[in-house]
């Protein structure tokens, strides 16, 4: 879009035991355009999306540029670790699922009004 990033951020909160995920607590979705895409904005846009949520962030290491968690959790200021259970793998999943399905529905319907 002209030069700028559109990017869909999707935050699960869920309660999980090592293999399962017992409870969905909240799934947020948080759309964003920025001009360019760097660690301070994809730090940013994280912080923004998990802010007043409990708990540890879980994330895939290319999201935040394959960094190491103790600088992971610095940019952050949060607790911070990459998924290592099943459970945690699979909230992962579904979040970039929802992220994936968020983005699309923004740019079609973004489409569709330029088409009208």
């Amino acid at each position: 879009m002209n030069g700028r990033y559109k990017m869909v951020c999707a935050v699960v909160s869920a309660r999980i035991s090592p293999n399962f995920i017992e409870k969905i607590h909240s799934v947020r979705l948080i759309p964003r355009v920025a001009r360019a895409l760097d660690l301070n904005v994809v730090a940013d846009f994280i912080g923004e999306a998990c802010m007043c949520l409990p708990g540890t962030i879980v994330a895939e290491s290319g999201d935040l540029y394959n960094l190491e968690i103790w600088r992971v959790k610095s940019i952050l200021g949060r607790d911070f670790k990459y998924p290592e259970t099943i459970a945690e793998r699979t909230a992962v999943e579904m979040a970039h699922h929802v992220s994936v399905a968020g983005r699309r529905l923004i740019i079609n319907a973004q489409e569709d009004n330029t088409d009208e």
